[in-house]
C-alpha cells in the first residue's frame, strides 16, 4: 500500500501518442490530501484489509478440494474395480479384431507376394533355359518350355498343355532327357524309357539316366568322341571310350558322356 502526498506527486511527461506502463497487480496506492487526513487514511487502511483478506481466501480456496478428491476416489474404488474387467474385455476385443483384420489382411498381402516370387522365378528360370538352348548351337526349333512341377523314380511331371504322347523332351542344352507317356490336362508324364540311339551306322539302345550304349556289334569300330543321336536327330550324348565287347563276346556297350541333365526345372518339348 503507497501512500502518496498529492503536493509531492510527479508522474513522468510522455509525448502524444505514448502510453505510461502499467503499474504492477501486486501494488495498490491511495492519495490522501493534508486537509484531511485521518478520514481518507482510515479509508485506505480498510481498503487495504480487505484486499489482503480477499487475496489469501483466494489462494486458499483450493485446499477444501483435496480431502472430498480424495474420498470421492476411496468411495469409487469398488466401482471402478468392478468395472476393469468389463473394459479389459471390451479394449481386448476391439484391439483383438483389429489386430486380425489386419493380420489377415498381411496373410493374403504375402500369399500374393509369393505367387509373385514364385512367378518371377519361374520366368527368370525358363529365359535362362532357352539362352542356353539357343547357345548350345544345335539349331533346335520347334519346341514349347515347360517347367517340372512333380518327379518320380523313372521320369517327371511337366506343365505342359499342348504335350502329346511320343513327343521327345529335351533339356536346356538340346540333349534328348525322355518321351512324353501320358498327358491330363494341363501337364504331361516324361519316362526315362530306352531309345534307339545311332552311332554311325550301328545302332543300340540308351536309358536316360543309365547313359549306356548298349546292344552294338562286337566287331563296331566305332571310337571314343563318335556322337550319339535318337532316331529323330536328338542328341543323346558321345562314345566315353571306345565300345567293351560284353561276356557273350557277340555285343558291345560303351558310356556315353555329355548327356541330357536330369534335375532341370525348365524342359522343352518337340511338336
Amino acid at each position: 500500500m503507497l501512500v502518496i502526498d498529492p503536493g509531492t506527486l510527479r508522474l513522468p511527461l510522455r509525448s502524444a501518442g505514448e502510453q505510461c506502463s502499467p503499474l504492477h497487480a501486486l501494488y495498490s496506492f491511495c492519495i490522501i490530501p493534508k486537509s484531511n487526513p485521518v478520514p481518507q487514511g482510515i479509508f485506505c487502511l480498510g481498503v487495504m484489509f480487505v484486499q489482503l483478506d480477499l487475496s489469501c481466501r483466494r489462494r486458499r480456496r483450493w485446499r477444501w478440494a483435496v480431502p472430498l478428491v480424495l474420498a470421492a476416489l476411496l468411495l469409487a474404488l469398488p466401482q471402478l474395480a468392478a468395472l476393469r474387467p468389463a473394459a479389459l474385455a471390451r479394449v481386448d476385443r476391439v484391439v483383438g479384431r483389429h489386430y486380425m483384420t489386419r493380420l489377415d489382411a498381411l496373410q493374403q498381402e504375402n500369399f500374393t507376394l509369393h505367387q509373385q516370387l514364385a512367378q518371377s522365378a519361374d520366368a527368370l528360370a525358363e529365359n535362362a533355359a532357352l539362352r542356353q538352348l539357343v547357345g548350345c548351337g544345335r539349331g533346335i526349333t520347334g519346341v514349347t518350355p515347360a517347367r517340372v512341377v512333380a518327379r518320380g523314380v523313372g521320369g517327371f511331371t511337366l506343365a505342359c498343355p499342348d504335350a502329346a504322347p511320343g513327343n521327345a523332351v529335351l533339356d536346356a542344352g538340346g540333349r534328348y532327357a525322355g518321351v512324353v507317356t501320358r498327358t491330363d490336362g494341363d501337364t504331361c508324364t516324361v519316362e526315362f524309357s530306352a531309345a534307339a540311339g545311332l552311332c554311325g551306322s550301328y545302332a543300340g539302345l540308351v536309358t536316360p539316366g543309365q547313359w549306356v550304349l548298349t546292344g552294338l556289334p562286337a566287331d563296331c569300330a566305332l571310337t571314343a568322341g563318335d556322337i550319339v543321336t535318337t532316331a529323330g536327330g536328338d542328341w543323346l550324348g558321345t562314345l566315353a571310350a571306345a565300345p567293351a565287347p560284353d561276356a557273350d563276346g557277340l555285343t558291345a556297350q560303351v558310356p556315353l558322356t555329355d548327356t541330357a541333365d536330369l534335375w532341370g526345372t525348365v524342359y522343352f518339348v518337340k511338336k
